[in-house]
């Protein structure tokens, strides 16, 4: 059932299979006769830290919010066009490393044969190319295989990145007549044109037969990168022959690959040297034992079954054929697992966090950069972390706050002339939290640090660890601290943001005019409310209430939640009508989730003018994006709609996935990966610390089921299973005491719990 697998190589990059040990990702074509591997090295950005900030900013503030105030909307738009963004309108982009290409000289592809027929000359394929062609992705193992026969003779490629090792291997096995004979390139170009310069300062071997690709990227103060490839083969020679390493008559060889930049190392070649030498010295069978155990500690500390049924087809056939009106719960189980392999490949504790597209990009200039976008996207990715126990995981996007914290206090001196820290809508490698892009609807949104920050609450909810909340407590503080100064008073006496957006969206006014420049929008306020209540508990713990008094000020008079003419959810605080209705950003609904102010229980009314949100938004044909249904899903959870929500699951498969099972927004991002794993887990458990939801919005397609280690609020752990939509066995355990009520089918029930103590509530 863990498996992808298909009977041809990949044709394009959408169909090849991702490798990854969250610092170095590989995607994996499987082509018989050239084999692709597209390479990444996770801090390989386009050059080193800028200064952006526009320290002139800060004097026009003022006047624009006059002019938003008095309705004059344009003319804050316009003032805001020329005074508020960066000196630079863009921070660093991700790009790729290149490619390893294993050209196999007696497997060639388009070798070609001459055929007489009848007196004509005519040119044909070669018959016997490969038989018996398979491409796999194990996700219980973490191994990438691919297996066809040549001839008499069968080939195996095994392929995986370690993390223990810090290496990319490549293992080749042929058993039968012929022996392996391929020659290595490295390659750094534009794949897409085919043609054109390399973008690396060259190719070289050495004496010990090691072949670098190295090269600046961003000029003299920018990062320099190289890597580094090695190749021990049993049986056989190697050959230098300049920029190419070949291999001629070897029973099995095992490529070693890694790379570095000055990112993290001054000498990345020394680095790189020492990475092969050791992985050389350890070998295959130990490097491939370590990595598995690696891999499976990570990935089986939490498991999900839908089904028992398996379908054997291959996993682009389960695709095209992927109906809502019958299910097949075994693409959605693979699905699900696939998201963790993914997030395991892409985000460990040592490396930066998973970006637009993880890991994986083979674009020197890729769509939005492939940075880290923090209006949903970089949230989303992380948002099933804590529930499967992937908290060092969860890690990576919080030790690189700490770069966005330091660069964004001066960022909100300078340009706000504010206390604390800020971050817009993008941040970098480095960092930077200055407004990125020129294009006010997405650009002129100050609440990027803030939601970052309530990751750091998030990790701190599940762990309890009192030394990590001792370290990050700072950064929350400084977040609440920007809003405190940047807020001000309305008319009504509520504080609100501004200028600021709904992210990403347009409004028309009463008088028709455009718009998205604002004060107060909804998801600002929810963001505040979030932020802010958290805050207050965690200065509590860390014994710090220097702000309690302004926070609780600002926290009794914020603008409440508004419900529209349309019975929606208001975007805006005043009741506009968005340009497109069927955006694909809902974020007024910020506060049914990530936030929790809306809520069936407790706010009736709110959820139902949610529920309408989401009608509207999904009638003018909403939910188009990968990333956007995930976040769809999981309002229907949230109001305990399982229908609607496995419908989304159901379209996300079926229009917005690629034939190797990635998101497509178009083109791919990962947050969709992500964001649907945390949806299907939300179906089954909703936890808020003091209350839990068991089966909230179990639809009908997954009325049997077993879940194992899934991590509750508070350090505690939850097991059940399912059958025919009902609780056949719950397990739960808190590692410290704990009460919580728990829901069930409409029934509430009280539970305490001593510390270490396991509960069986159904047996």
């Amino acid at each position: 059932m863990c498996r992808l697998w298909y009977q041809k190589p990949a044709e394009e990059w959408n169909e090849a299979l991702p490798i990854g040990n969250g610092q170095l990702g590989g995607m994996v074509f499987g082509r018989v006769a050239s084999e692709r591997i597209q390479l990444n090295e996770d801090s390989l950005w386009s050059g080193g830290p800028m200064d952006r900030v526009n320290k002139d900013s800060y004097q026009y503030l003022s006047q624009i919010r006059d002019c938003l105030k008095n309705g004059e909307i344009q003319e804050a738009e316009n003032i805001t066009k020329q005074t508020q963004f960066a000196t630079s309108p863009h921070m660093r982009h991700y790009q790729t490393l290149g490619d390893l290409w294993i050209d196999f000289n007696h497997l060639e592809g388009e070798k070609r044969v001459i055929r007489r027929e009848s007196g004509t000359l005519s040119i044909v394929q070669d018959s016997l190319y490969h038989q018996n062609y398979s491409r796999a992705l194990d996700l219980e193992e973490g191994l990438l295989t691919v297996d066809f026969k040549c001839r008499d003779t069968q080939y195996t490629r095994t392929y995986f990145a370690s993390h223990p090792d810090k290496v990319i291997v490549c293992h080749l096995t042929s058993k039968g007549p012929d022996k392996l004979d391929f020659t290595l390139r490295l390659t750094r170009k534009d794949n897409r044109s085919g043609f054109g310069a390399s973008y690396c300062d060259g190719v070289t071997i050495d004496d010990q037969n090691v072949m670098r690709l190295s090269g600046h990227q961003g000029g003299d103060d920018g990062i320099y990168f190289e890597n580094q490839l090695a190749v021990v083969q049993e049986g056989g020679e190697q050959i230098r022959a300049g920029g190419k390493l070949i291999v001629e008559g070897a029973s099995a060889a095992t490529i070693y690959l890694t790379a570095r930049t000055t990112y993290r190392t001054k000498d990345p070649s020394s680095w790189c040297q020492k990475v092969l030498r050791n992985a050389v010295a350890k070998g295959y069978e130990a490097i491939l034992a370590d990595y598995v155990a690696d891999y499976k500690e990570l990935f089986n500390r939490s498991r999900l079954y839908l089904t028992n049924v398996e379908d054997k087809r291959p996993t682009d056939a389960q695709l095209q054929s992927f109906e809502e009106e019958q299910p097949n719960l075994s693409l959605v189980n693979l699905y699900y697992d696939y998201g963790r392999y993914l997030l395991i490949s892409s985000s460990r504790e040592d490396s930066l966090p998973a970006n637009l597209q993880g890991i994986w990009n083979p674009d020197f200039e890729p769509q939005w950069g492939s940075k880290y976008t923090i209006n949903i996207n970089t949230e989303m990715n992380y948002w099933f972390a804590e529930k499967l126990g992937y908290g060092d995981l969860h890690m990576a996007l919080l030790k690189h706050l700490k770069k966005v914290h330091q660069q964004g206090k001066k960022v909100a001196k300078k340009m706000y002339h504010c206390r604390g820290f800020v971050c817009h809508h993008n941040t970098d490698l480095w960092g930077d939290a200055a407004p990125q892009d020129e294009n006010i609807s997405s650009t002129i949104w100050p609440m990027g640090g803030a939601w970052l920050s309530l990751h750091i609450v998030n990790y701190y909810e599940y762990s309890q660890d009192r030394a990590f909340l001792d370290e990050y407590f700072p950064i929350v503080q400084d977040a609440v601290l920007f809003l405190v100064d940047y807020m001000v008073v309305n008319d009504n006496g509520e504080y609100v943001t501004g200028p600021s957006v709904s992210p990403e969206n347009i409004y028309i006014t009463d008088h028709d005019d455009f718009g998205s420049l604002t004060m107060g929008p909804t998801m600002d306020i929810e963001i505040v409310r979030s932020l802010f209540s958290a805050y207050l508990k965690l200065a509590d713990i860390v014994d710090d209430h220097r702000l309690d008094k302004e926070v609780k000020q600002i926290l009794a008079h914020l603008p409440s939640l508004k419900i529209s003419k349309n019975g929606t959810i208001q975007e805006w605080q005043e009741d506009y009508d968005e340009l497109e209705p069927g955006h694909r950003h809902i974020s007024q609904l910020f506060g049914l989730f990530p936030g929790d102010s809306i809520q069936p229980l407790k706010s009736p009314e709110l959820a139902q003018a949610a529920e309408r949100t989401l009608e509207r938004r999904l009638s003018h044909g909403g939910g188009h994006t990968g990333w956007s249904l995930a976040w769809i899903i999981h309002f229907y959870t949230r109001l305990f709609d399982g229908e609607n929500a496995w419908a989304g699951i159901c379209r996300l498969l079926s229009k917005a996935t690629l034939p190797n099972l990635m998101d497509n927004h178009p083109p791919f991002q990962i947050d969709g990966n992500f964001g649907a794993v945390s949806g299907i887990i939300d179906m089954l458990v909703q936890d808020r610390g003091d209350q839990l939801f068991v089966l909230p919005a179990l639809p009908k397609a997954l009325s049997s089921g077993r879940l194992e280690g899934y991590r509750l609020k508070g350090q505690g752990e939850l097991s059940m299973s399912w059958e025919d939509g009902k609780i056949k066995r719950l397990e739960i355990r808190y590692a410290v005491p704990k009460t919580i009520k728990l829901y069930y089918k409409g029934s509430e029930r009280h539970l305490s719990f001593e510390r270490g103590q396991t509960i069986n509530v159904y047996k």
